[in-house]
């Protein structure tokens, strides 16, 4: 194994993926890829002086069978002296509850979300998943048959994540090479029948595409990595420019969730930073998750209305995005549906779960110092229930070492919140309904100064995260 070894330790030292004395998240379900990265990184623990957690998440799609897998790796961990994190999430049920989502989607983001969470919680600065060569290979030729060009580059070696980042490490390594790893060191995975199924697209590709591709070339895995590294690195530069054209062309609607462009300074830009600038508007307006059916196809097709001799016409884009041509502007602008206003009641020591994966949790004070936006500390003659809830018309926050008060309204403002996100923010009031806590934001004058171990109650919101895709 010391090809393997060597090959994995120079790919972890040219990407400087880790540091000495790092503490690593590891995402382990108990198959093959994940359970040879575990015991790698646990080989070279000791030389390196790391810090390992492993987070498992059982997807409940398989019942008592992917419950066992979990305890399979609870209990591998106990036995390698590893810390382990677990949780069961019910996909399936949460699949229901979503209109037009793949089951493959909401897993990845449900998955991803309790990684951040597990990473904001325990201070973990690195997330390293099991990715390998054949999955970047599939990953590039599924985005570019789909048309997905904006993330040909595929899966990134290494990339920004909740507060830290996410490695691949097995990037440089093929299936065939981590199978050999695991039967050199007599590792006994367990293996999910659904991986085999034809049902889902990137099965297809390995069973049909993949095998095709290394025949022609057994190391094809290099190619294909050599050239996501190449394309990202083109890309990062094209983006500065793209950002620089966008701040020139781009104009921020006051009604809605719309944006115009200045046609004139548009047309004037090269056609790469024309398709980028789109491609950047697109992201905004879909909250940077864009439809699985959105395509190079759409872009194009904005870029013909734009350049069309008729001053006028419109497109209608997936999830209810229209386009506009207006003579010398170009709108885009989103149908948003109607959000209902919630309310919950937040009594002491619960937790509050919000459809899209954030959390309120409340918990006792300890040695640590907690600051930022994203802490609380509830005075000491606070009484329960607190309430959680969405905005309303008038919204007001006496804010700390300020005279009067403020509107959330411009409080959202002044953060450049999103106009669909507003009205889903949570917004924290004691039991006669004044505003402690708009998290993430500001805090008002009611909060603590001081915290008692043991005693004192903290408030936290972790935020779900935006980085379950495999992207850039």
């Amino acid at each position: 194994m010391n090809d393997f070894d060597a090959k994995v330790k120079k790919f972890i030292i040219k990407h400087q993926l880790i540091p000495d004395e790092s503490h690593i998240l590891i995402g382990v379900s108990g198959g093959p890829d994940s359970l040879a990265l575990l015991h790698f990184l646990k080989r070279i623990q000791e030389e390196m002086q790391l810090k390992l957690t492993v987070a498992h998440v059982d997807h409940m799609f398989r019942g008592e069978e992917s419950y066992e897998d979990m305890k399979y790796v609870e209990k591998i961990c106990r036995e390698w002296n590893i810390p382990f994190q677990g949780e069961r999430i019910n996909v399936p049920k949460e699949i229901k509850k979503r209109k037009s989502a793949s089951s493959e989607a909401v897993a990845r983001e449900l998955r991803y979300t309790y990684f951040a969470s597990i990473m904001e919680k325990y201070h973990i600065p690195i997330l390293a998943l099991a990715h390998h060569g054949d999955d970047q290979i599939e990953t590039i030729l599924m985005r570019l048959t789909r048309g997905t060009t904006s993330k040909a580059a595929g899966i990134q070696v290494k990339r920004p994540f909740a507060d830290g980042v996410v490695i691949r490490p097995f990037l440089c390594v093929t299936k065939n090479e981590i199978e050999k790893y695991l039967e050199h060191y007599r590792l006994q995975p367990v293996y999910d029948p659904t991986n085999k199924s034809d049902i889902y697209t990137r099965n297809r590709y390995r069973k049909y595409i993949l095998p095709f591709l290394k025949k022609e070339n057994p190391n094809v895995h290099v190619h294909f990595q050599r050239f996501s590294e190449q394309l990202m690195e083109d890309e990062k530069y094209l983006m500065e420019l793209t950002k620089e054209t966008y701040n020139k062309i781009v104009i921020e609607e006051k009604v809605g969730l719309t944006l115009s462009i200045k046609l004139g300074v548009f047309l004037e830009s090269p056609l790469p930073l024309q398709r980028r600038c789109i491609h950047l508007i697109l992201n905004y307006l879909y909250q940077n998750r864009l439809p699985e059916n959105l395509s190079a196809n759409h872009i194009d097709a904005i870029i013909e209305l734009i350049k069309s001799p008729n001053p006028s016409g419109e497109l209608h884009l997936p999830d209810k995005l229209k386009v506009y041509r207006s003579y010398e502007k170009c709108i885009f602008t989103l149908s948003l549906e109607k959000i209902e206003p919630y309310i919950y009641t937040w009594q002491e020591g619960e937790t509050i779960t919000f459809p899209n994966g954030s959390q309120l949790k409340m918990f006792v004070a300890d040695d640590e110092v907690r600051v930022g936006n994203e802490y609380f500390i509830l005075d000491d003659n606070t009484t329960f229930p607190l309430y959680v809830r969405s905005r309303k018309n008038g919204d007001r926050i006496r804010l700390k070492g300020m005279k009067g008060s403020k509107k959330i309204k411009s409080l959202f403002i002044d953060n450049k919140i999103p106009i669909p996100d507003r009205d889903t923010w949570p917004i924290v009031t004691d039991r006669q309904g004044e505003i402690l806590w708009v998290p993430l934001l500001k805090k008002s004058k009611y909060e603590s100064s001081r915290m008692i171990k043991g005693k004192t109650l903290i408030l936290q919101y972790i935020k779900q995260s935006d980085f379950w895709e495999e992207q850039g």
